[in-house]
């Protein structure tokens, strides 16, 4: 008589173990995935403090990869186009001016990921950055010019290492909402002057992503 009157909650117990089996196996398996976002670049400048600089937004976006190694940890490498540089401000013998360059470069950041919570995870890591092209705009008085500038010059850093700290909000089991800050380890060999000062980037991303 108590078997029967129990039966229906083992039958019960048994079905919901069995679907958190799953779910926890599921959990472990590698996943790829898209993301992209809104980035907002600025830099650390080594010298020259007479150049003021501003904020420059752009875009960030690109592949994911999950590796879990346990339920709370996971490897995550990315690969990333991502819009970074500067706007800057001041003057020289002509006046006052307006400087933008932008940088568009291949990231790969290669991030440890700790799930704090099946919503919430951290990610901090190293990153690889190449410099595929440049742009920049001047203007100073009535005088303007823009340029696409050679990545061979000497004076232009294309391989830089640096560092990559962020957070991952996950609103379902494929979708999740990102911020990130990188920056880089290494200055860019800037010369000093106004048109190309020293330089390290930093740069805050948000965005949305999807994990298949």
């Amino acid at each position: 008589m108590l078997f029967k009157k129990c039966l229906p909650f083992l039958l019960l117990l048994s079905i919901s173990v069995a679907a958190f089996s799953q779910n926890s196996d599921r959990d472990l398996l590698p996943r790829i995935g898209i993301k992209g976002g809104l980035s907002i670049a600025t830099i650390i400048k080594s010298d020259n403090p007479d150049v003021s600089s501003q904020a420059l937004f752009g875009f960030n976006g690109g592949a994911v990869l999950q590796l879990p190694i346990g339920r709370y940890i996971a490897i995550q490498p990315e690969v990333l186009f991502s819009q970074k540089g500067y706007h800057a401000t001041g003057s020289n013998i002509t006046g006052d001016y307006d400087y933008r360059r932008y940088l568009n470069f291949l990231d790969i950041p290669l991030l440890l990921r700790i799930n704090l919570a099946k919503e919430f995870g951290l990610v901090v890591g190293p990153q690889y950055s190449y410099l595929l092209s440049t742009h920049t705009s001047f203007k100073s008085g009535g005088a303007s010019y823009q340029e696409d500038v050679n990545n061979d010059n000497s004076n232009i850093s294309k391989n830089i290492f640096g560092g990559v700290i962020g957070a991952d909000i996950n609103l379902n089991r494929n979708l999740f909402i990102y911020g990130r800050y990188t920056i880089d380890f290494k200055n860019n060999n800037g010369d000093g002057t106004s048109s190309t000062p020293s330089y390290k980037n930093q740069v805050f991303q948000f965005g949305v992503g999807v994990l298949l």
